[in-house]
């Protein structure tokens, strides 16, 4: 089993850590497998991180990336952001 932390996934996404760290809060994202460092360091499974990557086409490329920002900051901008379809 090989364990990840957010430096491998910073080194391994177009992501800095405060960004790698943003997505970590999300729901879907993948539970870390252990802490260690007295709970200070997550580590995550490649198996879960290679399955999260499968589903999230922005964390393997800078384009996909800014272009799910840009999709973002133009539904704020319409007010729609946060906005669900009934």
């Amino acid at each position: 089993m090989k364990l990840l932390s957010i430096a491998d996934l910073v080194a391994r996404w177009p992501y800095t850590r405060q960004g790698v760290h943003k997505l970590a809060r999300n729901a879907d994202f993948p539970a870390p497998v252990c802490t260690v460092s007295q709970g200070r360091v997550k580590l995550w499974e490649l198996a879960d991180i290679e399955a999260y990557e499968a589903t999230h086409a922005e964390v393997q490329s800078e384009h996909f990336k800014q272009s799910k920002i840009y999709g973002f900051y133009k539904a704020v901008m319409k007010g729609e952001a946060g906005k669900t379809s009934a």
